[in-house]
C-alpha cells in the first residue's frame, strides 16, 4: 500500500514540466560545482524506470530501474556514494560503466516529499574515481530538499490552476460539485486569495483566513480590501504586481515581510490574472507561500561557500610562505652535514609555528561549518 501510495506521488511529479524550470537548473547545476563533478541531475523514479527530469553534462533522459544507481538511494532517507564503480561488484558491469559514459563516480540523496515518499533523487556523477568532503555532503543533502520544495511548489500551483479549471467547467455544465472543489481549495497548504479588479476579497481558503488572523488579529471578510491585511511596507510593491497582473500578466516575486514583535518571513508571492470564459480579465489570484526554510538553507549554502573560499586562499597563499621557509632551511642543514645551527633552529621553529596558525585558523573554519550543518538538520 505504501508503495502504490509512493507510486501515485510520483505521477503527479512525471506530469509537471520541470525540464525548463531555472530555479531546478540552478541547483543542478549549483551541486555539480560544489562536488566538483562533470554530471548532476534530477530524476523521478516509479517501478520501473528512473526519468532524468533536469540534468547538466549529460542528454540522457531514462535508465532501466534494474540499471540504475538510484534504486539503492530510494531504498533509505540517507545519503549514498559509490566512490569507484569499477571496485563495486553491484556497478562494475552496468552497461553505463562498462561504456557510455563509463561512469566511475556516483552520489545522491532521495527527493523526499512533506508526506515522507521518496520520489526520486539529486545526483552527482563523474567519469573518475573520487569523494565527498563532509562539507559536500551536508550541501549535496540541502540543495535535495531545496529541489523538493521546488518541485512541490510547481505542484501546488498546478493544483491551484487545475481546481480554477474545474470550477469553471462545474459552472459550464451546472453540476452542482460545489463541495467537492471547495474541499480541495481548503486543504491546499499555501494562502490563496482571489481578489476582484478594485482589490476587494472574492474568495480565500482557510489558510488565508488563519494567517491574516494570526498575524493582524483581524478576520478575513468577503468583500474587504486586500490593502487591509498587509504589512505598509509591501502595500506598494502589491499595488504594482497587482496591476500588472490586471494588464495579463502573471508575477512571480520574493520578499522578506517584517511582522514586528512577530517576526520576519519570506515569501514567495504569486499573482496571476484570472479570466472569465470569454477570456476577459475579471480578477486576480494571488498565492503566497512561506519559504524561511529554503531561504535559511541557501543563506547556509553562501556561507559555506564563503568559507571554501577563505579555506582556498589560505592554502594558497598563507601556506607556502613557511613552507618554503623549512624546505629551504631543510636544504641549508642538509648542506652543512645536517649541523643545525641555533639560528636555524630557531628559524625553523617561527616558520613552523606561523603553519600551526594557519592550520589552526582553518580547523576554526571547518567546525564553524560543522556547527552550522548541524543547525540545518536540527532546523528540518
Amino acid at each position: 500500500m505504501r508503495e502504490e501510495l509512493r507510486l501515485q506521488a510520483v505521477k503527479q511529479f512525471e506530469q509537471l514540466s520541470l525540464k525548463s524550470d531555472h530555479d531546478l537548473q540552478y541547483t543542478v547545476a549549483l551541486a555539480a560545482e560544489l562536488c566538483q563533478t562533470s554530471i548532476a541531475f534530477v530524476s523521478i523514479i516509479d517501478d520501473q524506470t528512473e526519468w532524468i527530469k533536469v540534468s547538466r553534462g549529460t542528454d540522457i533522459e531514462e535508465v532501466p530501474l534494474a540499471y540504475s544507481f538510484c534504486q539503492y538511494t530510494m531504498k533509505s532517507n540517507r545519503l549514498f556514494i559509490v566512490k569507484d564503480t569499477l571496485k563495486d561488484a553491484r556497478f562494475r558491469h552496468y552497461p553505463n560503466v562498462t561504456s557510455g559514459p563509463k561512469i566511475r563516480f556516483y552520489a545522491s540523496f532521495p527527493l523526499i516529499t512533506m508526506e515522507g515518499f521518496r520520489i526520486g533523487t539529486l545526483c552527482v556523477v563523474d567519469t573518475k574515481a573520487h569523494s565527498l568532503s563532509n562539507k559536500q555532503k551536508s550541501t549535496l543533502k540541502l540543495l535535495s530538499k531545496h529541489a523538493t520544495g521546488i518541485m512541490e511548489l510547481k505542484l501546488s500551483l498546478a493544483q491551484l490552476d487545475q481546481s480554477f479549471v474545474d470550477i469553471k467547467l462545474v459552472r459550464e455544465s451546472k453540476i452542482d460539485n460545489e463541495i467537492k472543489l471547495r474541499s480541495m481549495f481548503e486543504s491546499l497548504t499555501d494562502s490563496y486569495y482571489l481578489l476582484g479588479k478594485n482589490g476587494e476579497m472574492i474568495d480565500f481558503n482557510r489558510t488565508a483566513y488563519n494567517f491574516v488572523h494570526t498575524m493582524f488579529g483581524a478576520k478575513l471578510t468577503y468583500g474587504a480590501m486586500m490593502n487591509d491585511y498587509l504589512t505598509k511596507a509591501y502595500v506598494d510593491t502589491f499595488a504594482f504586481h497587482y496591476q500588472n497582473a490586471l494588464l495579463g500578466q502573471k508575477v512571480q516575486i520574493e520578499r522578506q515581510a517584517d511582522f514586528g514583535i512577530k517576526g520576519k518571513m519570506w515569501w514567495e508571492c504569486v499573482f496571476e490574472p484570472v479570466r472569465n470564459d470569454r477570456s476577459e480579465i475579471i480578477g486576480v489570484s494571488y498565492v503566497a507561500r512561506n519559504i524561511d526554510r529554503r531561504k535559511l538553507q541557501e543563506e547556509k549554502i553562501l556561507a559555506q561557500n564563503r568559507s571554501l573560499a577563505k579555506i582556498g586562499e589560505i592554502q594558497a597563499h598563507d601556506y607556502r610562505a613557511p613552507l618554503a621557509t623549512i624546505l629551504g632551511l631543510l636544504h641549508l642543514i642538509e648542506i652543512e652535514d645536517y649541523k643545525a645551527t641555533k639560528e636555524y633552529v630557531m628559524l625553523l621553529q617561527a616558520a613552523a609555528s606561523q603553519l600551526d596558525r594557519k592550520i589552526t585558523d582553518v580547523i576554526n573554519i571547518v567546525n564553524n561549518e560543522i556547527e552550522i550543518d548541524l543547525e540545518i538538520l536540527s532546523a528540518k
